[in-house]
């Protein structure tokens, strides 16, 4: 059986994915090291696992969850792969990270693009449903692993919460629209590794989100 491994790095307290394919390899999701301590860390913890990062996978291209890319190209020649409708957020963050004034090494080069929705991405011998997610970013998309079920969910929902709708590229009732139909309509057992904070199931946050729930009066669906 495979096993997810979290990580909280940087200063936006963004959550990294190592998924352990149970095979000596592994796939990243959303690489956020921005300092040589948090990649020590990230390092050590492959090693004691016994681990090689083959893979890296992105939910979308936000500063936050993007900040290590340089280095898992430069340390393991991983070239991240990204839903194509996001690659103008790709595009944008070097110039999120001056904005922000936080160091950033060069991007890498990307690697295959992400299909279409409902296509499938294979870690090891375990293979994820790639689902389109947009509203907090435009190319947005989530990683279902319904053998196991959970989802990696980027910054779509959250516990008790939701994804940023401020942002270029963000909408609200496009988000409450995938997060209605593209997480609320999975299992209520699915368990949710978001990009910032705790996970979540699917059923805890269909019942009492505030944002979108599934009696449909949720902040954004009014």
């Amino acid at each position: 059986m495979s096993q997810l491994h979290t990580f909280t790095f940087n200063a936006f307290g963004e959550q990294t994915y190592l998924l352990d394919h149970g095979d000596g390899e592994a796939t990243v999701f959303d690489p956020g090291m921005s300092h040589s301590a948090e990649r020590e860390s990230f390092k050590k913890r492959c090693k004691e696992l016994g681990v090689v990062p083959v893979q890296c996978l992105l939910t979308h291209a936000h500063l936050d969850h993007v900040l290590g890319c340089g280095w898992l190209f430069d340390e393991w020649g991983l070239q991240p792969r990204l839903h194509p409708t996001d690659e103008i957020t790709w595009e944008q963050a070097p110039r999120a990270a001056e904005l922000y004034s936080v160091p950033m090494d060069p991007l890498p080069p990307r690697g295959e693009d992400l299909g279409p929705h409902g296509s499938k991405v294979l870690c090891g011998a375990m293979e994820l449903e790639v689902r389109c997610a947009p509203g907090h970013s435009a190319g947005h998309v989530i990683f279902v692993c319904h053998a196991e079920k959970w989802v990696v969910g980027g910054d779509v929902l959250f516990q008790g919460s939701v994804g940023r709708t401020d942002l270029p590229g963000g909408d609200g009732l496009t988000l409450a629209k995938s997060i209605e139909q593209q997480l609320y309509s999975l299992p209520d057992m699915y368990e949710v590794w978001p990009g910032h904070g705790p996970s979540t199931t699917i059923g805890s946050e269909k019942s009492s989100n505030p944002f979108v729930n599934e009696n449909g009066g949720g902040i954004l669906q009014r």
